[in-house]
C-alpha cells in the first residue's frame, strides 16, 4: 500500500517539482549568460563607435563627437536588441576616451588615483611614496 502511494501520487509530484527546478535554473543561467554577452557586446559596439567618431570627425569639438558617438551606440545596440542606459553608455565612453587619451600620449600606464592625474595636470603636487610612511602629498 506504502509503495503504491508513492509511486502513484509522490513520484510525480516530486518529478514535476525537479522539472520545474531545472526549467528555472535554466532560465537563470541563460539570464546570467546574456548579461554577460550584452555587457562584451556593449563594450565593443562603444569602443568601435568612439574610434569611428574619432577617426570620421576629428575636426569637430567634444560635444559634437560625444553626440554622434551616442547615435552610433544606440543604432548599433538597439539593432541588436540590447538596451543601454544613458548613465552606462557615458560611463562606458569615458573610459575608452580615458584609454585612448593614455595610450595616444605614449604613458606607460593610467594613473592610478586621483592625485596622480591632478598632479598630472599641475594642480597637486606629485604623491611621494616611501615604504615607512605609505604616500602623502
Amino acid at each position: 500500500m506504502d509503495r503504491e502511494v508513492f509511486v502513484n501520487f509522490l513520484l510525480p509530484v516530486i518529478i514535476t517539482a525537479l522539472s520545474g527546478l531545472a526549467g528555472w535554473i535554466g532560465l537563470q543561467l541563460k539570464a546570467i549568460y546574456q548579461k554577460h554577452v550584452n555587457d562584451k557586446t556593449k563594450q565593443a559596439v562603444v569602443r568601435t563607435c568612439v574610434k569611428a567618431v574619432e577617426q570620421l570627425y576629428h575636426d569637430m569639438d567634444g560635444a559634437a563627437k560625444l553626440e554622434k558617438a551616442e547615435e552610433g551606440i544606440v543604432a548599433m545596440l538597439s539593432e541588436k536588441g540590447i538596451p543601454i542606459s544613458k548613465l552606462e553608455m557615458d560611463a562606458l565612453i569615458e573610459a575608452v576616451v580615458c584609454e585612448f587619451n593614455y595610450g595616444f600620449s605614449g604613458k606607460d600606464k593610467e594613473p592610478e588615483s586621483l592625485p596622480e592625474i591632478e598632479a598630472e595636470k599641475g594642480e597637486l603636487p606629485a604623491p611621494e611614496y616611501s615604504e615607512e610612511e605609505g604616500a602623502s602629498l
